[in-house]
């Protein structure tokens, strides 16, 4: 049976992400015991609706919504998590948003201290900065960030405000979930939807040539190899559930 849930703390910091990003959702909602009823329906979601629909959520909150790594990185066998705090200095800054990260990568190279510098005397770059939102949110900045260990440095893929927030207040470091690379075979896992698409991208085609047959089947083949659950989810979630016979045959080429 496919183990979903890579380790404990995966799973843990799995429902941080959860809470907090429902927090963004229901920004409006100014209610600390609701936060509290969401939480603890995050901590019984698994026992409700079964782990693979839990991983299915955070994917769809992480790469349908945000658009980020956190699924992926976070369903990896490869990383075991530890929870620590990071010297600011070895952070490597991360892509947030077009106009901060014309400062942040192309101006100062993602380098965490020219930032911290630039911060106290560029006011301009304030300026730019802050009417983007760029400000402190107390009902979730008490959460880690999220980084994994690359060489020196530390990768953050969920966080960066966090991070920008506590190198303008000159902090030294910050707490975080640190992924460390234990398994050079580890594999992620793939989310049900990113397989439905290539279905649904199949039946949407005008022309249903053997190119774009050939393609999808390439992309197919790929999923099975390089994903945990590839096999499982184009089996099981597209295969076993799809009437239409061509998608069948086509889905099942993947995974021979």
């Amino acid at each position: 049976m496919l183990k979903y849930t890579p380790s404990k703390n995966a799973l843990i910091i799995a429902k941080q992400y959860l809470k907090q990003e429902f927090r963004k959702i229901f920004s409006d909602v100014k209610d600390y015991k609701f936060y509290k009823k969401i939480d603890k329906s995050i901590e019984s979601f698994i026992a409700r609706e079964g782990e693979a629909s839990f991983w299915n959520l955070l994917a769809a909150i992480a790469e349908g919504w945000k658009l980020k790594q956190v699924f992926t990185v976070l369903s990896d066998d490869k990383y075991q998590w530890k929870l620590v705090n990071i010297p600011l200095e070895k952070i490597y800054l991360t892509g947030m948003s077009p106009i901060i990260d014309k400062y942040v990568i192309k101006k100062f190279n993602r380098d965490p201290l020219a930032f911290a510098k630039a911060w106290k005397i560029n006011k301009i770059m304030r300026q730019e900065i802050i009417k983007t939102g760029f400000a402190a949110h107390k009902d979730r900045d008490n959460f880690p960030i999220l980084a994994y260990k690359t060489g020196d440095s530390y990768r953050v893929f969920d966080g960066m405000r966090r991070t920008l927030l506590a190198l303008t207040k000159n902090q030294k470091s910050l707490k975080a979930w640190v992924g460390y690379k234990i398994n050079a075979k580890g594999r992620p896992l793939i989310s049900a939807n990113r397989c439905y698409f290539l279905s649904n991208l199949y039946n949407q085609a005008k022309s249903k040539d053997k190119v774009l047959e050939k393609s999808i089947v390439r992309i197919g083949k790929e999923i099975n190899k390089d994903y945990r659950n590839g096999r499982e989810v184009l089996l099981k979630r597209v295969i076993g559930w799809s009437h239409d016979q061509k998608i069948k045959s086509l889905f099942a080429e993947m995974i021979k």
